[in-house]
């Protein structure tokens, strides 16, 4: 403190310090104190003015802040860290029900109407609960930091057109165009085929999924500023409004379609977006109320094959 009020002095500026005290009771008060000197015509002080504040709620409530926020990081390391280690023990009893259920659907004889009801009924419910737990398992891996990513080089047109076949079903079912660019750009994007692959397919089956009836999904590629390629999905569906876009990648928010007919648990832009920051990309999105909205997202792109 004192060393402060000297190099204030020396430098002609104000000064600021935090004192903390100990009070014959035993409690520990903190002060903060606020001063400046003054000079004459000759550049030597003649007084120093200030004031002290008692900030010892400040500091409780900064200190009391502190320990909750590594209270709450520990229990969310320690909840990732379980459902990753969880992984086999969650897939299997799964693989298992929708395994025998689909032995029991291909069975001779054949099952009656009522009993192929019930085995479907099995199947939808089983694939949509290994769908939910393998994105609740993929969440934990990226924030437990123990998801492992490739960093290769591949060819998108290829991804593309594999994930065009794979929604193309769900397209015609809710009478959906879809339109994917024609020709490819020459290069390779460098990031994890996979997850790209799981990217795609999220973003396009939502983009299906909330689209209005007869709607259209565009999908366009174009080359970004520092060897980046940039994949955008168009909708036109309903559109968001901007207090909801800031919500869009919040883990488990449905944005208030909890009860309508599209199933979904809010989890697969959250981890959509934790796929691509941690492949290195950016991701976004732009909307408009009645015509539709555009997610996009850019990662690594080089002319050659080696990344």
């Amino acid at each position: 403190a004192e060393d402060t009020v000297q190099s204030a002095l020396q430098n002609g500026s104000e000064y600021r310090i935090e004192l903390r005290s100990v009070w014959p009771d035993g409690s520990v008060h903190w002060a903060l104190s606020l001063g400046r000197a003054y000079y004459d015509a000759a550049g030597e002080p003649t007084r120093m003015e200030g004031i002290a504040l008692d900030i010892t709620e400040r500091i409780k409530i900064e200190q009391n802040l502190i320990k909750a926020t590594a209270i709450a990081e520990k229990a969310n390391r320690a909840k990732s860290d379980f459902l990753s280690a969880m992984s086999h023990e969650l897939r299997t009893p799964l693989n298992s029900i929708l395994g025998f259920a689909q032995l029991l659907e291909a069975d001779t004889p054949e099952p009656s109407p009522a009993q192929r009801q019930k085995i479907e009924h099995i199947l939808k419910g089983g694939w949509y609960l290994l769908e939910l737990v393998n994105e609740l398992l993929d969440l934990a891996q990226i924030e437990s930091g123990k998801l492992n990513l490739a960093h290769e080089p591949f060819t998108l047109t290829e991804v593309m057109s594999e994930c065009q076949t794979m929604v193309e079903p769900l397209a015609r079912e809710r009478a959906i165009t879809l339109t994917f660019p024609a020709v490819g750009l020459p290069g390779h994007m460098c990031a994890d085929r996979t997850r790209v692959k799981q990217i795609l397919i999220n973003l396009l089956s939502n983009a299906i999924k909330y689209n209005k009836p007869q709607g259209e999904v565009n999908v366009a590629v174009k080359l970004g500023a520092a060897d980046t390629i940039r994949v955008s999905i168009q909708d036109t569906g309903e559109g968001l409004e901007s207090d909801k876009l800031a919500q869009l990648f919040q883990p488990f928010n449905r944005l208030g379609k909890e009860t309508g007919p599209e199933q979904g648990t809010g989890i697969g832009l959250a981890m959509t977006k934790h796929l691509v920051e941690a492949m290195g990309g950016v991701i976004g999105v732009e909307s408009e109320v009645g015509v539709g909205s555009v997610f996009w997202f850019e990662l690594e792109w080089l002319p050659h094959t080696a990344c």
